[in-house]
């Protein structure tokens, strides 16, 4: 939820300093970016570990209960592979489960789900919407292991908010996904999300309470008529869509390098560039661009945010990100120049982070 505040020179600002899902979630706040409002945190995703593998979009949910239930995860081998991963196994954190099975895929090797003996002929009434979704797809958990994936699920990231729910921008509030408190950290515990924004809602609603007051002396929005959209070309944007899509997947997923961040963002500001007057293109754009940027520049790996080539915590950068839409253009700026010094091989080879220095 975004809320605008009435009164754009109110005398308390929102503060930038204090402060899911999804790429879908941050799409919806690219208006508010635009308007110059601080983004945090944008790098950190997280994946589900266990989305159906069936080839349905949006992927389903196998929910993580099962595996809290006994549930197994195996491979197209046959082998218990977390055993080998983490002490607690299937039990281990979203994150490292996520990038297990990502190893697995990786390697060639399909991932499944195995309820059969923990859980068996119990599945239709212990897990009835998990149930409907296998058998949709024309899987019996009760007797087969389910074929599963991560998948992107919740994003911690957003619009950088107090502890009003203000952000950066006179007159905006937001609340939940949209928005970005720091409450998660950098790996969100799940259901935590339906308590933040229960929370920030009531501080959100009670601050705007007090800016508006009795309604006197509210400034009233100018209201301006603005020239119909343009038509726009479905066919072109579908295809922008679905390079998107691949390019975050394949570059900016569970596991990313410099290399692949660094490619998926010259990939997207070119769709950006090109998307003309297709707002719905563009947005989606520079969501997956913050998400990119920003996990180009936190080198090293913590919760969601996993670089292979920065494989280890780095105590020094135990602290939140902010960025704006000004800042990350400079950084494709400095990129994209970099890029112009030599081929554009070359320069994905190398190791050092020169683009990304301030």
């Amino acid at each position: 939820m975004i809320a605008a505040r009435p009164n754009a020179h109110d005398e308390h600002p929102a503060s930038a300093d204090v402060i899911d899902a999804c790429i879908a979630a941050l799409t919806n706040k690219s208006g508010q970016i635009r308007a110059g409002a601080v983004v945090a945190d944008a790098e950190f995703v997280q994946f589900h570990p266990t989305a159906l593998d069936v080839g349905l979009e949006p992927a389903p949910l196998a929910s993580e209960a099962l595996r809290g239930e006994g549930a197994l995860l195996i491979n197209s081998d046959g082998r218990r592979f977390m055993r080998d991963v983490a002490p607690e196994a299937e039990l281990a954190p979203r994150d490292i489960v996520a990038r297990a099975v990502f190893a697995e895929i990786e390697a060639g090797r399909r991932v499944f789900l195995d309820c059969r003996q923990a859980i068996g002929a119990h599945f239709p009434d212990a897990f009835p919407t998990v149930y409907a979704h296998c058998k949709a797809a024309g899987i019996d958990p009760v007797t087969e292991p389910i074929p599963v994936a991560p998948a992107e699920h919740y994003h911690m990231g957003g619009i950088a908010t107090d502890t009003r729910a203000r952000t950066s921008v006179a007159g905006l509030w937001a609340v939940g996904e949209v928005a970005s408190t720091g409450l998660h950290g950098a790996n969100r515990l799940a259901s935590n999300s339906l308590l933040e924004a229960v929370v920030f809602a009531a501080r959100a609603a009670d601050d705007i309470a007090q800016v508006v007051g009795d309604g006197r002396g509210v400034a009233q929005a100018a209201l301006y008529r603005v020239a119909g959209a343009k038509p726009v070309d479905h066919a072109a944007r579908e295809d922008a869509i679905a390079l998107i899509r691949d390019t975050m997947s394949a570059d900016v997923g569970v596991v990313r390098t410099r290399r692949s961040l660094t490619r998926a963002l010259l990939t997207l500001r070119e769709i950006a560039d090109t998307a003309g007057n297709d707002t719905q293109l563009a947005n989606m754009a520079l969501a997956a661009r913050l998400v990119t940027g920003s996990a180009l520049l936190r080198t090293e790996s913590r919760g969601g945010h996993y670089r292979r080539d920065y494989p280890d915590p780095d105590p020094s950068k135990a602290q939140r990100s902010f960025v704006t839409l000004d800042e990350l253009e400079a950084l494709e700026c400095r990129i994209a120049s970099a890029t112009m010094a030599q081929t554009s091989e070359t320069w994905l080879a190398m190791d050092a982070e020169v683009a990304c220095a301030p």
